[in-house]
């Protein structure tokens, strides 16, 4: 049986998704066009699963693998 885990809204996810941005940035440089936070942590005051949602968008889709090792460098 698989357990989904909902919690009250927490302040600090933005904060949260920002340090994220922050890696990602350094990560894909000048490929990277924009960051968005999505999914239900990224609206204030609703209830959500504690898992911080984030889409990347990138200028080249074809070339994102390159960026494989230094993704795993990163992972905490």
């Amino acid at each position: 049986m698989r357990v989904v885990v909902v919690t009250d809204y927490n302040s600090q996810w933005p904060d949260m998704f920002k340090i994220e941005v922050d890696k990602i940035q350094k990560i894909f440089g000048e490929e990277l066009i924009a960051v968005h936070h999505i999914g239900s942590t990224s609206v204030p005051g609703l209830k959500a699963k504690p898992i911080i949602d984030i889409m990347p968008l990138v200028r080249d889709i074809k070339v994102v693998d390159k960026f494989n090792d230094k993704m795993i460098a990163y992972r905490i």
